[in-house]
């Protein structure tokens, strides 16, 4: 079995973390919400820094 890449993981977390936020919004829990907001904002940076770093390596060998 193959193991998912980091993308794949981040892209995971990302939805898990999403649906959290939506459960703990929806119980009013205004603290938990803000931090699993937090968490969720981190990954999708570094989902789009996984995203930018591997089209700039494309670039780079499509030029090379």
């Amino acid at each position: 079995m193959d193991q998912p890449s980091k993308m794949e993981n981040l892209q995971l977390a990302q939805g898990i973390l999403r649906e959290l936020r939506q459960r703990a919004e929806a119980d009013g829990e205004k603290l938990l919400t803000y931090l699993i907001d937090m968490a969720y904002l981190e990954a999708s940076d570094r989902i789009r820094a996984q995203w930018i770093g591997s089209h700039e390596n494309e670039n780079r060998r499509a030029k090379g």
